[in-house]
């Protein structure tokens, strides 16, 4: 069974936010798009808001789900992804629990290590450009 799971795609200014696990996680110093766990009985959408408050410190104020995918990993685990597309906050992120947080635009998006799970939305990513 899948475990399901909420991630947030913020573009500010033509730069997405992308976040680089840390030392201590599994995967350490790949990157990551915000997000995490759907905790029981919570909506997507109120685990988003729980989840990069968490770990951004921002307010979603507004967010539509944007692409989802399902993906497996070396440790068994296989995770069920939605995708959200953030069209608000409040706030600036601030980087609570990463090794690093940072704005990257398309061209750079590619120079960074991904984690293998998030291959089909990177593809999308970079066929259609960023969502609008």
């Amino acid at each position: 069974m899948a475990v399901g799971v909420v991630t947030g795609l913020i573009i500010k200014d033509g730069k997405m936010l992308m976040c680089q696990r840390t030392v201590g996680k599994m995967y350490p110093f790949h990157w990551e798009f915000p997000g995490g766990k759907i905790e029981e009985n919570e909506t997507l959408f109120h685990a988003l808001q729980r989840e990069l408050h968490e770990e951004l410190e921002i307010s979603i104020t507004e967010a539509e789900e944007w692409f989802e995918d399902t993906m497996s990993y070396s440790n068994g685990m296989t995770y069920h992804v939605t995708f959200f597309l953030v069209r608000n906050f409040l706030g600036d992120p601030i980087n609570t629990e990463f090794e690093q947080i940072g704005w990257f635009s398309l061209e750079e998006l590619d120079t960074l290590q991904h984690l293998s799970g998030n291959a089909n939305v990177l593809r999308k990513i970079t066929e259609e450009g960023f969502p609008k």
